[in-house]
């Protein structure tokens, strides 16, 4: 039986970004909102996440984007087996070397890079312009985040620069639901195709969103996961 739901943020944002889903699953579940951004590797997020749920039964994972890759880290290499995961507007690996043949390129990662070391919160607001519907933007201006370290979003994208788990999905023999975003620009609808031909036991729904569906499409967003746990 689930009994846990642990939404795992993404980068450049904080577990508040969660405040629709606590909300709305909280009457059913213990709903769990790590805090990854500090974390400086993805061992390190990982440890973060394990911590808080290592005597905790029944749980499902969430992730959004970068949160996804922590997912990932904590069934490779802490041998995490919850009852179900759920990939987020995520990816096995960010930048494409190839393997989709579109998306961001690791040119564009490492110009990112360079922008966030001389001004990172410039980088921020324009990540955030990027993704945002006016529909999110009007949410996320209601969501109380807490302050956002400015000199600790270097490590995220060092993060997404370096994690590789096209290798190991295939070894996922867990229930999946992998939830994409047609018009996300960020982890772009291919990379999400291409964990669902990877992962045996997954299934794939692509929503009329960009990167954020969680926000954008919340109601339907809630319900593909209650329907996910229902067949768990």
């Amino acid at each position: 039986m689930v009994k846990t739901l642990i939404f795992i943020h993404g980068w450049a944002s904080s577990p508040e970004i969660w405040q629709r889903q606590k909300e709305y699953f909280s009457k059913d579940y213990e709903v769990i909102l790590p805090e990854i951004s500090k974390a400086k590797n993805i061992t390190e997020a990982a440890n973060i996440v394990n911590d808080l749920i290592k005597d905790k039964k029944g749980i499902v994972l969430i992730g959004w984007s970068l949160g996804w890759l922590v997912v990932l880290e904590l069934l490779k290499n802490l041998a995490l087996e919850p009852k179900g995961i759920i990939a987020v507007t995520a990816t096995a690996k960010f930048s494409d070397d190839g393997y989709l043949g579109k998306g961001p390129t690791d040119t564009h990662l490492a110009k990112m890079i360079r922008d966030c070391k001389c001004n990172p919160q410039k980088t921020l607001e324009d990540f955030y312009k990027s993704i945002l519907t006016d529909t999110g933007r009007n949410i996320l201006s209601c969501l109380k985040f807490k302050n956002i370290a400015f000199d600790k979003l270097i490590y995220g994208l060092y993060m997404l620069r370096d994690c590789d788990y096209r290798d190991f999905i295939p070894q996922i023999h867990l229930s999946a639901l992998i939830i994409t975003g047609r018009k996300d620009t960020i982890c772009i609808p291919e990379a999400s195709e291409y964990m669902y031909k990877k992962i045996a036991r997954s299934e794939l729904m692509v929503f009329d969103c960009g990167h954020m569906p969680f926000l954008d499409k919340a109601e339907e967003f809630n319900s593909a996961i209650n329907d996910f746990i229902a067949g768990l």
